[in-house]
């Protein structure tokens, strides 16, 4: 059986430092295995498995025990595989043979508690089922328990944003660190912003066009101002029908205007796919 990458290489040489001093501030399980064990080769990959489910909460040891026969005698090791789960310095459970990945999964819950939930995912299924406001308690909670949790940070500014709550959003974003505005999201996240300023102003573009109804440049503003207040397939192609008309106008405002959209929306939105491939095929000389 390989050596799992993720698994701590253990002899006896470094036992002590990474397996009895690192189980005083991280649970070790430690697999006992050997090469010729066919069990050890079904448990091993779901050891790995379980393990990763749980990164950072709990670090997974593999000794051989033909090549550490001291290691085996000390933990008395009968039969392989074998596993002792180590915390504070000490062997607090275990189990021998191939479990199951689900039993698995309940031996290490009775020690670490039950695997920590996608707060992130689930606001995001909340906010798609039309649940915002389920949604921004969700991640309100979570925050105040994991302050540094930048991606719900992002996702709560984000919900604040498209609920009309700006000024709220505008606290939640003042908690960003400079390297976090500096980030892509961080970067579309003020653009979000942008675009909601415009949103009260869409009524009075609308009467401004009436009047200029060939102003590219208020035409723009209208397509963007339309995406910020929800009608994003109308705004996007009355800023379509710019870049159609002059794709050069002002030094490439049409094709910057969509970007931003683009980035807004988010690059997997069936809308900005459909609109990215036109802007391609426009692009090409």
């Amino acid at each position: 059986m390989d050596q799992s990458p993720a698994a701590l290489a253990v002899s006896l040489e470094n036992f002590e430092r990474d397996v009895v001093e690192r189980s005083r501030t991280t649970p070790v399980l430690i697999d006992f295995w050997a090469t010729w064990c066919a069990p050890c080769k079904t448990l091993g990959p779901v050891l790995d498995k379980v393990v990763a489910e749980n990164a950072g909460r709990v670090v997974l040891a593999k000794i051989d025990i033909d090549r550490t026969p001291e290691l085996a005698e000390a933990f008395g090791i009968q039969s392989v595989p074998t596993v002792i789960l180590m915390k504070a310095g000490r062997p607090v459970d275990g189990f021998m043979g191939a479990l199951p990945e689900l039993q698995v999964k309940k031996f290490l819950e009775k020690h670490l508690g039950p695997a920590p939930t996608d707060v992130v995912a689930d606001a995001k299924k909340l906010d798609e089922a039309g649940r915002r406001d389920d949604a921004t308690k969700l991640l309100k909670e979570h925050l105040r328990v994991q302050h540094g949790d930048a991606k719900a940070r992002f996702l709560l500014a984000k919900l604040l944003i498209d609920a009309g709550k700006l000024e709220e959003a505008r606290l939640v974003e003042a908690k960003f660190s400079d390297e976090e505005r500096a980030s892509d999201e961080g970067k579309a996240l003020t653009q979000r912003f942008e675009f909601a300023s415009k949103k009260s102003a869409l009524d009075g573009l609308a009467a401004k066009l009436e009047l200029a109804p060939d102003d590219l440049a208020l035409q723009l503003e209208f397509g963007k101002s339309l995406v910020a207040a929800g009608e994003h397939e109308r705004g996007l192609n009355v800023l379509w029908r710019v870049a159609e008309r002059d794709l050069r106008f002002e030094n490439g405002a049409p094709r910057k205007a969509l970007v931003e959209v683009f980035e807004v929306l988010g690059f997997e939105h069936p809308l900005v796919v459909e609109f990215q491939r036109r802007l391609s095929i426009l692009l090409c000389p």
